[in-house]
C-alpha cells in the first residue's frame, strides 16, 4: 500500500475548515416542513447546523487570535503620545504642550518569543485537528441516527404486517368457529394474540418519534422540526480488504484526536524551551522624536528632541518563579505524554472492536438470512396444517411471531453492518466513500 502524505500545514487547513464551515452555512439545505432527506442532505444539514461545528470554528479563530498576540512580541512596537500642561506658581500661570513618537523593538530574549510563538503555532494546528475531529464526529453521530431511524420504520412496518397476519389469522378463526370445525378458545386466542400485535406496532410507531428527534438532535435543529427521510437504504461503502488490514496503522496516522495530541505535546515543548529561558537576559533598542512648545502660535518657540536608548535587562532573582515554570511547563508535558499514550491503546481498541463487529454482523447477515426462509416455511405450514384441522391456534400464532422476529433480525443485522462500517470509519479516521479517495491512498 503506497500513502500520499499531506504536506498542507495543518494551521492552512484550520483556516481551510473555517471557510468550508462559512460556506456551508450558507447553502445549507433548508429544513422546511414535510421535507425529505437523503443522508447527504442530513450530513450537509449538520454541517451548516450542528453547534459543535461554530464552537470548533471559534476554538480556530481564537487559536489564530493567541498565535497573532504571541508573534507580536518580536515586532517593533510604535507609540505615540501628546500633552497639554498647565501650571500654576508664584510667578503665575503658565501653559505647555508637548507631543512625541516612540519606536521600540526587543533585539535579544534568547528566543523566548520565538518558543512562546511556536507554542501557539501548534496549539492552532491543535485546533484545527479538533475542528476536523468534530466534523468526523458529527457526520458519524448523523450516519448512525439516520440508519436507526431507517430500522425504526423497518421494526414499524413489520410490526404492521404481524397486525395483518393476525387479522387475517382471526378471521380464519370466526370461520372455522362459525362452520362449527374450530372451537370458540381459537377465536378467543386470535383476539389476544392480535391485541399483543396491535401494541407492538404502536410502540414501534413510538421508536420512530424517538428515532426522528434523535436524528434531529444528531443534526443540531430543533427537535420538532416537520422532515422525513428517505427510506431506501443508503450505500455505506464496505472497507477494501487493504484498509481492515492496516486499520490500526490508518487509525494512528489519520485520527484527529491523536494529531490534535501530537500538535499538542509539540506546543508543550515549545512552551517548556520558552519557561527555561525566563532568567535569560533581554536586549531592546527604542528611540525617537519629542517635541514641546508654550506657545503653539510661535513656531520658534518649539523646542524639538530625538532620543535613542539601548536597553539590557538582566534577572537577578525573581523568588523561584522561573523555576516554578519550569517545574509547572515539565509537569504538563507528563501529563500530555501519558495523555498521548492512554489515546493510542483507546483508538488500537476501537478499531480491533470495530472490525470484530464487521466479522459478527456480516454472519449475522448469513444467518438470520437462512432464519427468515425457515421462519416463512415455517409459517406456510402452520397455516395450511390449521386450515385442514390438524394444527392449533396456538401454533399459527407462534409461526406469525417466529417469522416476524425472523425478518426483524435481518434487518437488525444489515443495520449492525452499517453501523459496524460506521464505527470503524470513526476509529479510523476515514469516511471510506470520500476521505480514502481525496487522501490519495490505494491498495
Amino acid at each position: 500500500m503506497t500513502r500520499r502524505k499531506n504536506s498542507i500545514p495543518a494551521a492552512v487547513r484550520a483556516g481551510a475548515f473555517m471557510l468550508a464551515f462559512l460556506a456551508s452555512m450558507s447553502g445549507a439545505v433548508p429544513c422546511a416542513a414535510g421535507t425529505v432527506l437523503s443522508l447527504e442532505d442530513c450530513l450537509e444539514l449538520a454541517g451548516a447546523k450542528h453547534p459543535d461545528m461554530a464552537a470548533a470554528a471559534a476554538a480556530v479563530a481564537a487559536s489564530r487570535g493567541r498565535l497573532a498576540s504571541a508573534a507580536a512580541g518580536d515586532r517593533m512596537q510604535l507609540s505615540g503620545s501628546v500633552y497639554s500642561t498647565r501650571n500654576y506658581g508664584l510667578q503665575g500661570e503658565s501653559t505647555g504642550y508637548s507631543a512625541g513618537l516612540m519606536a521600540s523593538i526587543k533585539l535579544y530574549d534568547a528566543n523566548r518569543s520565538k518558543y512562546s510563538a511556536d507554542a501557539s503555532r501548534s496549539m492552532l494546528d491543535a485546533a484545527g485537528e479538533d475542528a476536523r475531529g468534530a466534523l468526523a464526529d458529527v457526520r458519524a453521530n448523523v450516519k448512525t441516527a439516520y440508519l436507526a431511524l431507517l430500522l425504526a420504520y423497518e421494526t414499524e412496518h413489520q410490526r404492521e404486517e404481524s397486525v395483518r397476519a393476525f387479522e387475517r389469522h382471526l378471521d380464519k378463526a370466526k370461520g372455522f368457529f362459525d362452520a362449527g370445525a374450530k372451537p370458540r378458545y381459537d377465536v378467543t386466542k386470535a383476539e389476544v394474540d392480535l391485541g399483543n400485535a396491535q401494541l407492538s406496532r404502536a410502540e414501534a410507531s413510538a421508536a420512530v418519534r424517538d428515532a426522528r428527534a434523535t436524528l434531529a438532535n444528531a443534526m443540531g435543529i430543533d427537535p420538532s422540526e416537520d422532515f422525513d427521510v428517505e427510506r431506501a437504504e443508503p450505500d455505506v461503502p464496505q472497507p477494501a480488504s487493504w484498509a481492515l488490514d492496516s486499520a490500526e496503522t490508518l487509525a494512528i496516522d489519520n485520527r484527529a484526536d491523536r494529531k490534535s495530541s501530537a500538535f499538542m505535546m509539540e506546543s508543550g515543548r515549545s512552551a517548556l524551551k520558552a519557561e527555561a529561558r525566563a532568567k535569560s537576559p533581554t536586549v531592546s533598542l527604542a528611540g525617537g522624536r519629542a517635541s514641546a512648545t508654550d506657545d503653539l502660535s510661535d513656531s520658534e518657540r518649539f523646542r524639538h528632541e530625538w532620543n535613542i536608548e539601548l536597553k539590557m535587562s538582566i534577572p537577578v532573582y525573581d523568588g523561584g518563579a522561573a523555576k516554578a515554570g519550569v517545574d509547572i511547563a515539565r509537569a504538563q508535558m507528563d501529563s500530555l505524554a501519558a495523555s498521548h499514550e492512554k489515546l493510542r491503546q483507546s483508538i488500537l481498541l476501537e478499531v480491533s472492536l470495530a472490525k470484530n463487529n464487521i466479522t459478527k454482523a456480516r454472519e449475522g447477515i448469513r444467518i438470520s438470512r437462512l432464519t427468515v426462509a425457515n421462519a416463512e416455511e415455517n409459517l406456510k405450514l402452520a397455516e395450511g396444517r390449521y386450515e385442514t384441522g390438524v394444527g392449533d391456534a396456538i401454533e399459527v400464532a407462534d409461526a406469525i411471531v417466529s417469522c416476524a422476529d425472523a425478518r426483524l433480525s435481518e434487518s437488525r443485522a444489515r443495520h449492525n453492518l452499517r453501523t459496524a462500517i460506521i464505527d470503524l470509519e470513526k476509529a479510523v479516521g476515514i469516511d471510506f466513500g470520500h476521505d480514502a479517495e481525496n487522501d490519495g491512498e490505494k491498495k
